[in-house]
C-alpha cells in the first residue's frame, strides 16, 4: 500500500479584533477543504481570542514564532490597517501568497480573506459561511428562552457603534443576560448603562471562550457591530446586529440567522466618509433606532413557544 501523500502546509497570519478573526474563518475552512494543514500565527487584540480555535479540526496548531520557510504557502491575511506593522517581515519570505487590493477589505471583508484561498486553488462558486465550532453549554443557566445582550464594543471612536437603549430593552424582557467587560457598560457619550435587578450579569466574569459557549446556548443575542456580535453569529445563534455609522455591507454576506437592523437615516453609514460629521458626533442613527423596532425584531427571531417578552 503506498504511503499517504504529504499534505500541503500553510502558515496563516491573522491579526486585529475578534470580529476580524471571525470574518477570516471562511478562508480557513476553504484552505482546509483544499487539503492544507493550517498553522495559524495570531496577533489578536485580545489574547483570549486564541481559545476560539481550540479543538477545531481546521487548524492544526497555533504558532508563536513560526519559520515561514517550512511551509508550502504563507498567507499574510492581515487587515490593511495593521499591515504596516508586519509588512517588513514578509519582504524576503518565499511562497508568500499575493495580498488582494486593500480596497476589497472595505467592500467585502470576508472576500478579502477568501481571496487567498482562491489564489491557492479554490475554484468553486461562492465561499463557506463564517463559523466557529463552539457548542452550547449548560454551565451558565442560560437556555433557548434567554435573550443575551452584548452592549459594548471597542473603546475610543469605536464606542460610537454602541446602541444606547440596552437597559430599556432589558426592562421589557424576562430571561435576560448581559455579557462583556465592565467597559462595555457605558454608552458612546460615557454615561453608564444600569440594568434592572432581574437581568443576570456575566460582565467581567467569563473568559471569551466561556462567553461564546454561553451565547451558543441562548435563544437570541442582541449586539452592536462588535466582536461579540459576530462571534454569536459564528457559533450559530440567532443574532440581531444593530448598526449605525458603520456599513454592514462591508462585512460581506452574513449567515441567514444573523439579522441587521438600522434606522436608515440618509447620512448613514458614514464611517468611511465624513465620519459623524452630519450629526456632529451625536450618533443620531443609533439614537433613532427605536426600542420598539428592536423589541419586535427580538420577538420575531425567537420561536413563538420560546418568546419570553
Amino acid at each position: 500500500m503506498p504511503p499517504e501523500a504529504r499534505r500541503r502546509s500553510a502558515l496563516v497570519h491573522l491579526a486585529s479584533g475578534i470580529g476580524n478573526i471571525v470574518m477570516s474563518t471562511p478562508m480557513l475552512i476553504g484552505l482546509c477543504d483544499l487539503g492544507f494543514a493550517i498553522d495559524v500565527r495570531l496577533d489578536a487584540d485580545y489574547a483570549e481570542t486564541a481559545a476560539l480555535f481550540a479543538d477545531w479540526h481546521v487548524v492544526r496548531a497555533l504558532v508563536r514564532e513560526p519559520d515561514p520557510s517550512r511551509y508550502d504557502a504563507v498567507v499574510a491575511a492581515i487587515p490593511p490597517f495593521y499591515w504596516p506593522r508586519f509588512s517588513a517581515a514578509y519582504r524576503s519570505v518565499a511562497r508568500v501568497v499575493r495580498r488582494p487590493p486593500d480596497s476589497l477589505f472595505y467592500q467585502d471583508e470576508q472576500e478579502y480573506y477568501f481571496a487567498f484561498a482562491r489564489a491557492l486553488g479554490w475554484s468553486a462558486v461562492g465561499r463557506p459561511a463564517y463559523r466557529l465550532p463552539i457548542a452550547p453549554s449548560d454551565r451558565f443557566g442560560v437556555t433557548a428562552r434567554t435573550v443575551v445582550l452584548a452592549p459594548g464594543c471597542k473603546t475610543g471612536e469605536m464606542a460610537a457603534k454602541r446602541w444606547p437603549y440596552f437597559p430599556q430593552l432589558s426592562e421589557r424582557l424576562n430571561g435576560v443576560a448581559v455579557v462583556g467587560t465592565h467597559d462595555d457598560l457605558a454608552r458612546s457619550d460615557g454615561s453608564p448603562m444600569t440594568f434592572p435587578s432581574h437581568v443576570r450579569s456575566f460582565v467581567g466574569a467569563l473568559s471569551l471562550r466561556d462567553t461564546a459557549e454561553l451565547m451558543a446556548t441562548a435563544g437570541v443575542v442582541v449586539a452592536n457591530d462588535s466582536g461579540l456580535g459576530h462571534l454569536a453569529a459564528a457559533v450559530g445563534t440567532p443574532t440581531l446586529l444593530l448598526f449605525g455609522p458603520t456599513p454592514h455591507t462591508a462585512l460581506g454576506r452574513l449567515p441567514s440567522h444573523a439579522k441587521v437592523l438600522r434606522a436608515g437615516l440618509p447620512c448613514e453609514p458614514c464611517w468611511f466618509g465624513e465620519k459623524l460629521k452630519a450629526c456632529e458626533a451625536r450618533v443620531d442613527c443609533l439614537a433613532a433606532l427605536s426600542l420598539d423596532r428592536v423589541q419586535q425584531a427580538v420577538g420575531e427571531m425567537l420561536e413563538p413557544a420560546r418568546v419570553d417578552a
